[in-house]
């Protein structure tokens, strides 16, 4: 059988890919398609118990009586970050760790207070060795960051859509990493998520907004440029995080970073996208976004706090509204439902 460009990307380059949902099934179906870990969220993990009860039935039945409305959501991506964890476990001791991880993500109610973060980060990897702590690319994360890299603690900074977001990262895992090894610690893996389509969706909004002369064709291509100006100067500084582009609208956003020693997190649908175009097994993360793309996509502010390395200061992170709606959506339509899922409880959330 013909090697599929998702096989030629993990045998023949630098790039691997995870798989990007909590569904059993999908999970399954990813894992024979050669995806070396997998990615969850609040979001993802309600979604699977709405989509599969039955499978989720038992184990939702023994989340213990009593607990917080907070303790009780956290139970929950509980079972589900360690179901997804156990069927990688295999991947994750063959490559040292590198791969062969599931995320558990932090409240998002948390995204601005160190300490709060701190301790959930530590209690979530607790529940496994190769569960990796999800958290977002804000002030209050950043300073965890380098905390828990110091504690060997594997990361995925989320929430990350931003060049500046990036480098904050980086710089803190390195700070960590090095304190790691002074006390004797085996540093684990930190990747660093780049939403490419993300940032694609909220310029799209801001260009329309703002009447500017940008066109859709420039408009896909900006979550591009800010993961491939991320990664580079990952290389030419020699940091030692990975790049996650994440949030893929099409074939295009994977094909264009082949060849980079980035690690994609793509659902099902791309997935399907992808074997299906059969795009050609060629290595394009050498190949820059046009200069013509990146002046026109410049005329907006909001592209250039994105893009350029100083264009928005740590304390700000938070503020972008990417990471705002993010939050939201994680919030919204992931952690408050799993807080009151399986309970007859009501949410004050909603009163």
């Amino acid at each position: 059988m013909a090697e599929t460009y998702l096989e030629w990307l993990n045998n023949k380059t630098q790039t691997r890919w995870w798989h990007d949902s909590g569904n059993p099934d999908e999970i399954d179906l990813a894992i024979t398609r050669g995806a070396k870990g997998v990615t969850t969220n609040p979001v993802l993990t309600y979604r699977t118990f709405e989509m599969h009860p039955e499978f989720w039935k038992d184990k939702v039945a023994a989340v213990p009586d009593g607990l917080d409305f907070t303790e009780h959501a956290e139970a929950l991506l509980k079972l589900m970050a360690t179901y997804a964890a156990s069927l990688f476990q295999e991947e994750f001791e063959q490559s040292g760790g590198m791969h062969g991880l599931a995320l558990g993500q932090l409240n998002p109610a948390f995204a601005g207070d160190y300490e709060q973060m701190l301790a959930q980060a530590r209690r979530v990897h607790s529940w496994a060795p190769n569960i990796a702590v999800k958290l977002p690319s804000t002030h209050a994360g950043v300073r965890v960051i380098e905390q828990i890299a110091a504690e060997g603690i594997p990361i995925c900074a989320t929430l990350n859509v931003t060049v500046a977001q990036a480098l904050a990262v980086a710089q803190a895992y390195e700070r960590g990493k090095k304190k790691a090894v002074e006390n004797g610690i085996r540093p684990a893996l930190c990747l660093v998520v780049q939403q490419v389509g993300r940032l694609d969706d909220y310029l799209r909004d801001v260009a329309k907004d703002r009447e500017a002369d940008v066109s859709e064709d420039d408009i896909i291509m900006a979550g591009l440029a800010v993961a491939k100006r991320s990664y580079q100067i990952f290389e030419d500084q020699g940091y030692s995080s990975v790049i996650m582009p994440a949030g893929l609208r099409g074939s295009y956003h994977m094909t264009e970073m082949a060849g980079a020693k980035v690690t994609f997190t793509i659902n099902t649908r791309i997935q399907d996208m992808i074997l299906e175009e059969d795009p050609p097994r060629e290595e394009r993360i050498n190949l820059p976004v046009d200069k013509a793309v990146i002046k026109r996509l410049q005329t907006v502010p909001e592209f250039c706090r994105a893009y350029e390395p100083d264009g928005i200061a740590e304390e700000d992170f938070i503020t972008y509204g990417v990471v705002q709606k993010l939050l939201s959506q994680f919030m919204e339509t992931g952690w408050a439902p799993l807080e009151v899922y399986g309970t007859d409880r009501v949410s004050p959330r909603w009163i």
